[in-house]
């Protein structure tokens, strides 16, 4: 207990030291940096996240945006949440992104519309980077092509609902979640308040930009001290902006590359999660579906992207062909191959369990 106590003060130690070391070290490449941090805060980002804060905690509260939400209703079924309020919360997810679902998870929690496991469960399906974001600074403003963007997003939202439902289907103990941890009872609806909804966004937007601020700095001061291809890794696992502007210069790789940052989507937006949400949220989920996400989510990019010149991207040669699509009968096959060894693993899991607490399987030592 004592040593886990000194590695953990020696390694906050070193982070002391190294971020406070970084603005000397590289003070134009972080000033820099926290300038257009600001600039962002207060532009594009203000408008793409601001209002769907709002949005969300309004949405959670009104149990007529079922009607709106009523195309999500399968995925909450496939990631295994049951509760009225899912689809809603995959709906503010799908439309504003990490952020703004949080926040919809983290109001049903406080709400009794959902148990802190359903809301861990069900998080792994909404945390990704919004369209307006994916779409048109991504793929517009970096890549060129609004077409990649689309892709883009389709890739990750789609890597998203997989990771969930599978996750959902070889968790044992989601299966047993009725009998360890029952639903509380609903709490009764409070009265809409837009007063204490407008101040509970702004104080959750403030620390949102105290996060991208400070992650943006440690970036740039990394890119300035590194060589380039460390430096776009750092930026990528850091904060998945500064990633994607970093990812979009490397020339051939730039748009996997860029799929690969909103895969990851950083260490910014794992703490940001982490800060919107209460504490009954383990995030457990979160954390174990970004390492499935990230080979997924480059595995549908690649059958997304169609076989071009590479014109449509601004930053490579004309000359440069990119990787070819596979054919569609060879993507059909392997889904329904994938699709046959998840089911099998599943009912191979499901079997064992069944066995296990069969009471004609006990085991006479556990007896003693």
């Amino acid at each position: 207990m004592n040593q886990t106590k000194n590695f953990s003060g020696l390694v906050s130690l070193m982070l002391a030291v190294l971020i406070g070391a970084l603005p000397f070290a590289a003070p134009e490449a972080c000033a820099q940096a926290l300038r257009e941090g600001l600039t962002l805060c207060s532009g594009p980002l203000l408008l793409s996240l601001y209002p769907f804060l709002v949005v969300s905690a309004l949405l959670i509260q009104c149990p007529l945006g079922d009607v709106l939400a009523l195309p999500f209703r399968p995925v909450a079924w496939l990631v295994g949440v049951d509760a009225p309020c899912a689809a809603r919360v995959l709906l503010v997810g799908f439309l504003g992104g990490f952020a703004p679902a949080a926040n919809a998870s983290a109001e049903a929690v406080r709400s009794g519309q959902m148990t802190p496991e359903e809301a861990d469960r069900l998080l792994p399906a909404c945390v990704c980077s919004g369209p307006s974001f994916v779409i048109l600074t991504v793929g517009q403003t970096l890549l060129g092509s609004t077409e990649v963007g689309v892709l883009l997003f389709l890739a990750q939202i789609t890597a998203n609902y997989l990771c969930a439902a599978l996750l959902s289907r070889l968790s044992r103990t989601n299966r047993n979640e009725k009998r360890l941890s029952p639903r509380p009872k609903q709490q009764e609806m409070p009265r809409l308040r837009l007063d204490s909804i407008l101040a509970q966004s702004t104080l959750t937007y403030l620390k949102l930009c105290g996060f991208v601020l400070f992650f943006r700095m440690l970036a740039a001061g990394a890119g300035a001290l590194l060589p380039p291809a460390v430096s776009t890794a750092c930026a990528m696992l850091l904060e998945v902006c500064s990633g994607c502007d970093l990812a979009s210069r490397t020339g051939y790789w730039a748009s996997t590359l860029c799929c690969a940052a909103l895969s990851v989507q950083g260490l910014s937006v794992l703490m940001q999660v982490r800060t919107i949400c209460p504490p009954e949220m383990t995030l457990r989920p979160l954390y174990t579906t970004r390492a499935l996400h990230l080979p997924l989510s480059l595995a549908i990019f690649t059958l997304l992207l169609p076989e071009q010149e590479a014109e449509v991207f601004s930053t490579l040669p004309a000359r440069v062909i990119l990787m070819r699509r596979l054919p569609p009968d060879c993507a059909v096959l392997l889904l329904v191959g994938c699709s046959f060894a998840v089911c099998q693993l599943t009912n191979l899991l499901l079997q064992r369990d069944f066995q296990e607490t069969s009471p004609g399987n006990l085991d006479s030592s556990r007896l003693l």
